[in-house]
């Protein structure tokens, strides 16, 4: 203790600042995991806790009977809405099948159009590129057929077990929310005034925070990228404008996948088919939702959660490379975490070292 208290407070700071950090990686990497089905738990709980409470107290309902009916009924309404979406995508996808035909014919014209231009512009001779693109495309079916397919046969088991133990997990973020419903409460009145519950209770309260922030801030992204879209698809005269826009903007939203996915193949289709004006509309759309999301989710979220824009895109940059895609969340989250256990050190320290002080003037 004698070397700490004999230590720089900028030495002090960065000592602290990287063991937060490395254990805040290390409980992101090793120990999130095994906890991520009991925060889906008290997720759901946090959810149906208002109606279990309105059970409990009104119609003296046990929390632990009202909780089953609330989380019974809400995830009645999510699998019925999924039902619907289940089944509504399944006969867009049997008339698609149908249509299958049609749709190969009208690609194979287009593809022909597409390859004499492209011969045309290369200076190649007559059905060059044409006869490159059916060699590739029967070499990847034949590779599909030898690899993939075989892979795929030898894995059922594998993917079986895999779908049993996904039950599994379902069935315990059911009784764990059931038991946080029921328990929760009576902790949470034993715990309230302790000093562990309060530090925990404000890294959680900032989350949660920051939480509704990147929800809402994803929400107003995601409609500013389908009005563009939309306008952008009526200037082409598109009859599916609508449809189209919102599914370009819930594909924007994935931090993989993005708009450019199909404005881009789209655009350069236009321009082959000679249609310069469709291409020129296309590719500025994708360019305005690039510029839309890569300047105002930074910002967006940055603002609402009390961290600066720059600070919340290193944030994303480093979680993607740690973490991957889930980096996009984990990293910002892992941010909060941070910031918020530091305030936390900072103003207990600053509590201890006014009691001294006050101490010594006594």
């Amino acid at each position: 203790m004698e070397i700490w208290d004999t230590m720089n407070d900028r030495v002090k700071f960065f000592i602290k600042g990287i063991i937060i950090i490395l254990g805040v990686y290390l409980g992101f990497r090793f120990i999130l995991p095994l906890i991520l089905p009991f925060i889906f738990a008290y997720f759901l709980a946090w959810i149906v806790r208002p109606v279990t409470e309105f059970l409990y107290k009104k119609i003296k309902i046990p929390r632990i009977i009202g909780g089953s009916i609330s989380l019974i009924l809400l995830l009645s309404i999510i699998g019925t809405g999924l039902f619907y979406l289940g089944n509504m995508l399944i006969k867009q996808a049997l008339n698609f099948a149908r249509n299958i035909p049609v749709y190969l014919n009208v690609l194979a014209g287009r593809l022909d159009s597409i390859c004499s231009s492209c011969d045309e512009l290369l200076g190649l001779a007559a059905g060059s590129v044409r006869a490159i693109m059916d060699e590739n495309m029967l070499s990847m079916v034949n590779k599909v057929k030898t690899d993939m397919v075989p892979g795929l046969t030898a894995k059922t088991l594998y993917y079986i077990v895999k779908f049993i133990g996904f039950i599994g997990i379902l069935l315990i973020i059911f009784i764990s929310a059931v038991l946080i419903v029921k328990e929760v409460p009576e902790l949470k009145t034993k715990y309230k005034n302790t000093e562990v519950y309060n530090d925990f209770n404000k890294v959680f309260s900032k989350l949660a925070e920051a939480g509704m922030a990147y929800f809402r801030s994803q929400l107003l992204i995601m409609a500013m990228v389908a009005i563009i879209c939309v306008i952008g698809l009526v200037l082409i005269k598109n009859q599916y404008a609508l449809l189209l826009g919102l599914g370009i903007a819930l594909l924007d939203a994935l931090p993989v996948i993005g708009s450019g996915m199909i404005l881009i193949p789209w655009s350069i289709m236009m321009l082959f088919d000679g249609n310069i004006y469709a291409a020129a509309i296309l590719i500025t759309t994708y360019l305005i939702c690039q510029i839309i999301r890569e300047v105002l989710e930074p910002k967006l979220i940055g603002n609402r959660i009390g961290v600066k824009p720059l600070y919340t895109l290193i944030s994303m940059y480093m979680g993607l490379k740690l973490f991957g895609v889930a980096g996009f969340i984990l990293g910002p989250v892992a941010l909060i975490i941070i910031i918020t256990i530091v305030k936390v050190i900072d103003d207990k320290e600053t509590r201890a070292y006014t009691l001294d002080k006050g101490t010594e003037l006594e």
